[in-house]
């Protein structure tokens, strides 16, 4: 089986895949780095789901090699056969994480355990594979390190990351 766990946001946007006997660690993170950056937005102005980052997060999981490296790349679309069981039996989960600037211009993730925690236990139901909560969250950290610049130097707006598990077979 192949499974995509896809983290998208309105300013992100993040693939993942699941096995956590051999989830990657986030040391091995390999990492290509957009070679056009987007303008970004006014925060006054944003409407949801409309804008993305430069960069998103993948993990594959197959059944054959179980996780691979994680990666972080330029934004891209998915490409899903029409086969995937996320269209035919919606094998599937998202789950919703926000990044916010401080007043004192710290980036943080709002209660992102209680997100890792949930987004593993809608994956146990929907008998998607396991994952290392600590090893993703890892991951998304390291993307959000990477696209700090759009978390907005804002207090009244965030940066919304999706975390979704997408079943592929």
């Amino acid at each position: 089986m192949f499974y995509t766990v896809q983290f998208s946001s309105v300013l992100v946007q993040l693939l993942f895949f699941n096995d956590a006997d051999f989830f990657p660690q986030a040391e091995d993170l390999i990492i290509t780095r957009a070679t056009v950056l987007k303008e970004k937005p006014d925060p006054s102005t944003l409407v949801f789901g409309t804008v993305f980052t430069d960069h998103m997060l993948t993990v594959e999981w197959s059944l054959e090699l179980g996780w691979e490296k994680p990666r972080i790349k330029p934004l891209q679309n998915l490409s899903l056969h029409p086969g995937s069981s996320a269209f035919h039996y919606a094998v599937e989960l998202f789950e919703g994480l926000k990044a916010f600037r401080g007043v004192d211009n710290k980036i943080r993730l709002f209660r992102p355990n209680l997100n890792m925690d949930r987004m593993y236990r809608s994956a146990m139901r929907a008998t998607l594979p396991a994952f290392d909560k600590k090893e993703l969250l890892e991951c998304i950290q390291q993307l959000v390190k990477l696209d700090e610049e759009w978390v907005p130097y804002s207090t009244s707006a965030s940066l919304y990351i999706r975390p979704t598990f997408i079943g592929t077979e």
